[in-house]
């Protein structure tokens, strides 16, 4: 993940973002082994068809969708809530599992990478991020930050949202799998 996220072409705050990220995950947070509830198999299996595609992308990707097809069974997918400009059905056409944070696979307390799949014709809801996030689209898909324009993102792109600014995700007919980190631990001087 590291050389997809420090790359050249990568925008100067994910890639700082990214790069504070890659060094909090030299120390191991506690692996969990947790109860999966329920998921919606047919997202699960759209993520899966999404990594394989991803795959084929660059070596980079290859490795990194190789090891998320290994985790996907492992996960422990929910639902988030609606909210303004969501889709219609936003409920039922996404799921987002964590992979490090609270309560996540790897649990810890510093930061978090998770994983979102959006399915055909769905819009996530505008929401303001508290925490600076960086954005990787493993398909293609289009984000909306700030009040700024729609700006379409493929595989290879990375996206960066600052903290405290609204974003907007949305797909259409083809789904979206897209994986997210941030930091959690406070900005120390």
């Amino acid at each position: 993940m590291g050389d997809i996220l420090l790359k050249e072409s990568v925008p100067l705050m994910a890639k700082f973002t990214a790069g504070k990220l890659i060094g909090l995950l030299d120390r191991r947070g506690v692996v969990l082994d947790i109860a999966k509830p329920e998921c919606d198999t047919s997202l699960t299996s759209i993520a899966c068809a999404i990594l394989r595609d991803a795959a084929l992308h660059s070596a980079s990707h290859r490795r990194l969708s190789t090891g998320l097809q290994s985790l996907i069974g492992r996960l422990n997918w929910y639902r988030g809530r609606g909210g303004p400009f969501g889709s219609v059905k936003f409920e039922d056409n996404h799921i987002h599992a964590l992979l490090a944070g609270p309560r996540a696979l790897e649990h810890r307390e510093d930061l978090r990478i998770g994983l979102t799949v959006l399915g055909p014709y769905t819009r996530f809801p505008d929401h303001n991020q508290f925490h600076s996030r960086v954005f990787l689209p493993l398909s293609d898909g289009e984000f909306r930050f700030g009040e700024g324009e729609w700006v379409r993102a493929d595989i290879g792109d990375v996206m960066f949202n600052a903290a405290g600014y609204q974003c907007a995700i949305r797909c259409t007919r083809n789904p979206m799998l897209l994986l997210w980190c941030q930091l959690e631990a406070p900005e120390r001087q």
